[in-house]
């Protein structure tokens, strides 16, 4: 790329000549000035004030072809971008899984929230966030924390899931950097009393220069991040950009070719770039140094804001009466009021109103200035209007991306901040691991959670179960404890210094042994059958008989409980072929022990899946190694749900259980009403048939003390 223009060249490579004041193109005089009205063209002298005097005589800046002063690169991006995806890959993001058009909707959103999320805290994790996708509620962002991004791009597939990561991560750089900004703007405001429309300019401006600064910092620390930022400049000023040249607004078009100049200069159009020729050169030196370090950013800021409130000062003017006129047209209306007064006091006294000739003319004189002040007001009105509506002219969606985003809706919002509450996962088995099972390996889980209803049923439960849970907990009292004996009289082992005194007798057996009689662990896992028909009291049952071991393992550390549910098709109905998993309890899992309450009939039951699925968890959890395993299904029938019914379900789970004792578990099926005994038979070699749902807590409790030996 060619970096040998100087910013005058390039705002300059043209014959034709724009005047400011005529608002068209013309002809030059043959002295710089317009030949139809004879003023400078593009002068941008009128603007310097001593306080930007500095930028305007400061060097021409080198800029690229494309008029950038940054070396950016074609997509106006810091840094290289270079990562090692980037040359495999055409997406970023697709590392991290993609999603079909089909997938459930909540749960891709879901997902790329946890990825979003991981992004911006690897931005800086000492800066926390809270991140969530935009609906339609107001927010605060830096000062709150929070990130709100466009979840609506991701409605139906992956394809803009690049451009909604670089908005996280723009947003989360706002976080880190931008608090100075804030504060400058505070201080300068009170420092120089602001106007509320001043300061509104102010701000924007300082929107435009640090949303660059900001994204320079990326290029420091995330080279690789750099990537996402360029796909966001690339979406937005490719959609938003046309809002740039359609604006008949001056000054509003002259806030338009800034914010082109500094975030994208490719969409400076010819027209554009010749008629605002002169900003763009005090612009770029003004901004040359701006992304040196934080100071020198608000020094450009300020900068910037100096010399373009100088603009809209000079054109409200070229657009207002000169002083001269004002005061002309100020004393003429003195003159009309005080006649009028005069005329008045003679009506009421009869005769002229006795003053002097001083005193009318002390009266007049204050009028005038009265009104002159009403006018400067109105001059002031003017300006204020002016900027107003010249902001408005610059597209909100190019300097702050939030403002361009569209919702999702409040409803779609707390369906994801639901799963996110219960720590919703899911994996794809494939068939080897669901050993030959082809369809419906999809298994999803979800810690579930305490609410009213099931606070109630939980307590309920302990009043209903108190004797039962006593009971067991008094026989596995004793589980776990540690016995140790000695036997003495052996001629090996460790030398007993209660024989000493039998060495000179020639004695051999000095010696003893300590053996040590532990019980091993035991992890035991109760999962229930939460399909459809075990609704009303069988589940009640199921329930109780739950919250009743949990009560009375709880204490005793030899022995970790597992509780799960299982339904299939979906919590809803919403997700066929998928095995849906519940966990209520378990040792990295007690959040509150009421969410047992919560158990419940939903859909369908697909067993073996549920089965593996639960005994992967398990063993993914287990706090000790080489501890027993004891797993207990409570179920009112057979496996039920899509493509899985009685002639694949029953031989998939006879595979499963078999395979899971062959690893050590020890499996027992406890079948409540409506059962088939042949079928359990099929299914598993221990199992256990309750008709009275009565026995079902003392059943598990006998099954518990059978396999320690209590």
């Amino acid at each position: 790329m060619d970096y040998g223009h100087t910013v005058d060249e390039w705002a300059e490579d043209t014959v034709d000549n724009y005047c400011d004041a005529c608002e068209e193109w013309t002809d030059e005089d043959g002295h710089g000035n317009c030949k139809a009205c004879g003023i400078k063209f593009n002068s941008v002298d009128p603007y310097i004030t001593p306080a930007v005097a500095h930028a305007y005589s400061s060097t021409a800046p080198t800029v690229s072809a494309t008029g950038d002063l940054y070396g950016r690169g074609s997509s106006y991006t810091w840094g290289s971008g270079g990562s090692w995806w980037q040359s495999a890959q055409g997406s970023y993001t697709s590392m991290w899984g993609q999603h079909s058009a089909q997938s459930d909707r909540k749960t891709r959103l879901l997902k790329h929230k946890r990825h979003l999320d991981s992004l911006c805290k690897v931005v800086d994790p000492t800066v926390k966030h809270v991140l969530n996708y935009a609906t339609d509620k107001s927010y605060s962002s830096i000062n709150r924390g929070l990130i709100y991004v466009d979840g609506s791009l991701l409605n139906t597939n992956d394809d803009k899931l690049d451009v909604v990561a670089g908005l996280a991560i723009h947003e989360k750089l706002h976080l880190v950097h931008t608090k100075p900004l804030l504060d400058f703007e505070r201080r300068y405001s009170d420092k120089n009393s602001l106007r509320p429309f001043e300061e509104s300019l102010l701000h924007n401006i300082g929107n435009i220069i640090e949303d660059e600064y900001i994204e320079s910092q990326l290029a420091k620390t995330h080279a690789g991040f750099v990537s996402y930022i360029s796909k966001v400049k690339e979406h937005y000023f490719n959609k938003h950009g046309e809002k740039m040249v359609k604006t008949e607004d001056k000054f509003g078009d002259i806030l338009n070719t800034l914010l082109a100049f500094v975030r994208y200069p490719s969409a400076l159009d010819d027209d554009r770039k010749k008629k605002h020729a002169k900003h763009i050169q005090f612009f770029a030196r003004a901004l040359a140094p701006a992304y040196k370090d934080r100071e020198s950013c608000l020094t450009s800021i300020q900068t910037v804001y100096e010399y373009l409130h100088q603009v809209a000062s000079d054109i409200t003017d070229e657009e207002s009466k000169t002083t001269s006129d004002c005061k002309t047209e100020a004393r003429a209306k003195a003159e009309e009021k005080m006649k009028g007064v005069l005329e008045e006091w003679a009506r009421d006294d009869g005769d002229e109103f006795p003053i002097t000739e001083d005193q009318k003319t002390k009266m007049r004189d204050r009028m005038e200035a009265d009104i002159l002040h009403d006018m400067e007001g109105d001059e002031r009105t003017r300006l204020r209007d002016m900027v107003g509506k010249a902001i408005g002219t610059v597209p909100r969606e190019l300097i702050d991306y939030r403002k361009g985003m569209d919702t999702i809706s409040e409803h779609m919002d707390q369906t994801i901040k639901d799963l996110e509450d219960t720590e919703y996962s899911e994996e794809k088995w494939d068939v080897a691991k669901a050993l030959g099972l082809k369809q419906g390996t999809k298994v999803t889980w979800r810690n579930q959670r305490s609410d009213v209803d099931s606070n109630y049923r939980f307590k309920e439960a302990l009043s209903e179960m108190k004797a039962s849970i006593g009971q067991l907990r008094r026989k596995i009292q004793l589980y776990g404890n540690t016995s140790r004996y000695t036997i003495r009289n052996q001629k090996r082992g460790s030398l007993d210094k209660r024989m000493l005194h039998k060495i000179p007798l020639g004695r051999t057996d000095l010696f003893k042994n300590i053996i040590v009689d532990e019980d091993k662990p035991l992890d035991v896992c109760l999962l229930v059958d939460e399909s459809g028909s075990m609704g009303t009291w069988k589940m009640k049952k199921a329930r109780e008989t739950a919250i009743a071991l949990r009560e009375a393992l709880k204490d005793n550390d030899a022995l970790n409980l597992w509780v799960f549910g299982h339904t299939a098709d979906g919590y809803d109905w919403d997700g066929e072929g998928e095995t849906n998993m519940s966990c209520y309890w378990s040792p990295t899992y007690q959040a509150d022990a009421t969410a047992l309450g919560a158990m419940k009939a939903r859909c369908e039951n697909r067993d073996g899946m549920a089965i593996l699925a639960s005994a992967a968890r398990v063993t993914a959890e287990t706090p000790s190694m080489g501890s027993n395993r004891l797993m207990i299904i409570i179920s009112d029938g057979e496996p039920s749900a899509a493509n899985y019914r009685y002639n694949t379900g029953v031989p998939h789970v006879k595979k499963v259980v078999k395979h899971l004792e062959g690893q050590g578990w020890s499996m027992i099926q406890i079948g409540i009403s409506g059962a088939r005994e042949s079928a359990m038979a099929e299914m598993f070699k221990n199992y256990v048939l309750v008709t009275e749902m009565n026995d079902l807590s003392s059943k598990v409790s006998k099954i518990i003390r059978k396999v320690i030996k209590v």
